[in-house]
């Protein structure tokens, strides 16, 4: 039986003269509310000191902390090069703050097995981009494990469930930016719509919206710094991991970089011992169809050598589940992510050692 995360504890010794202290334990069993995400970030903040930072980064529309985690190996070392991944811009997307919180802790509780992660980079991982139109999606009167098909006309509880966007109001009594055409490189191209009632709208102007301008700072900070090297943001449900571009019909000028370094995850993916495995794809995003105002583009042309967007599968076997994965599968599926991004880590790692340069792709300030 699902017991609320809160419930589910383990207790944490602070050594001899200190109080027992409890956190809440990663589970499998049923998607994460926000507010079970920012206890789980805070449990692991207060039991691992020397290892997890937390940062609140931004707000969202309706005031929900945008919470990024920083994980090192304690060491105490400012200088080290950084994998930035956030998730859940989409707020329909709900398997991908669930995955990016099974990364989050393989490197701080499993940190033994996986300490080499950490010896030369550290990890900022915000796991939930759009805590908003994530909690509305969760509103509506269907159960967990319906299976819907966002693409055809459903009810007014389907399309709750199916909620793409934020929550700020705009025109025409219409709500929501889409977080993902928000920013600043190329804005407004392709599939970016300027109906505010569309559910691609690209927002007011570039980052209109509070929660794209969280994830700018972090990417600005990072990038100027000189310290950001891989960008990883974990959307759903296409099965494929895309690079640069995709507001414009070019390959990254380093794409057999980006295609070396995702084809380690997938053979990784593919080799996993899963009865049925996900048949990952890689591609330029311009090659799905040309957008916009990503993140993606956004962070590559301010400085990261490497920008992904992972999109995670939509069905398994001969199951077709789209952006919601019954719950009995949640497990299995973010495990394979981790085994792809373990072994994109390590060949980034590779690539990118103390001494690197790369030059920004656009002398622009954003």
């Amino acid at each position: 039986m699902f017991l609320p995360l809160f419930l589910v504890t383990i207790l944490i010794s602070g050594g001899q003269g200190t109080p027992v202290r409890s956190r809440p334990e990663y589970q499998t069993d049923d998607y994460y509310t926000y507010e079970e995400i920012q206890n789980y970030l805070k449990g692991l903040a207060e039991s691992y000191t020397n290892q997890v930072e937390l940062t609140n980064v931004g707000k969202s529309y309706e005031n929900r902390n945008l919470t990024t985690i920083t994980i090192s190996n304690g060491d105490g070392r400012k200088d080290k090069n950084v994998i930035f991944i956030d998730a859940g811009f989409h707020a329909r997307e709900w398997l991908t703050h669930t995955a990016a919180l099974n990364i989050i802790d393989r490197l701080v509780v499993s940190f033994e097995e996986n300490k080499h992660f950490l010896q030369d980079y550290d990890w900022v991982i915000l796991p939930l981009v759009n805590p908003d139109g994530y909690t509305y999606s969760r509103s509506g009167n269907t159960f967990t494990n319906e299976i819907i098909d966002c693409s055809i006309p459903y009810t007014k509880d389907h399309q709750v469930k199916c909620w793409r966007r934020n929550r700020e109001p705009n025109k025409h009594g219409c709500t929501g930016t889409d977080l993902n055409r928000n920013f600043g490189h190329g804005w407004g191209k392709g599939d970016s719509s300027s109906d505010p009632c569309k559910p691609t709208y690209k927002g007011l102007s570039q980052f209109s919206a509070s929660e794209s301008q969280a994830v700018r700072g972090v990417l600005l900070d990072l990038a100027d710094t000189g310290r950001g090297v891989l960008y990883l943001s974990i959307h759903s449900a296409l099965g494929e991991i895309l690079y640069p571009w995709g507001s414009e019909e070019i390959k990254a000028a380093n794409y057999k970089e980006h295609e070396e370094v995702v084809q380690a995850g997938i053979d990784a993916m593919a080799n996993g011992n899963f009865q049925f495995p996900s048949s990952y794809k890689q591609r330029p995003s311009y090659s799905l169809y040309v957008s916009g105002g990503s993140s993606s583009d956004y962070a590559y042309a301010v400085g990261f050598p490497l920008s992904l967007t992972w999109e995670l599968p939509e069905e398994r076997g001969k199951l077709t589940f789209g952006f919601h994965p019954p719950t009995n599968l949640i497990g299995e599926l973010v495990e394979e992510t981790w085994i792809g991004v373990r072994a994109i880590a390590e060949k980034v790692m590779d690539k990118y050692q103390s001494n690197w340069n790369f030059n920004r792709t656009y002398d622009i300030k954003y």
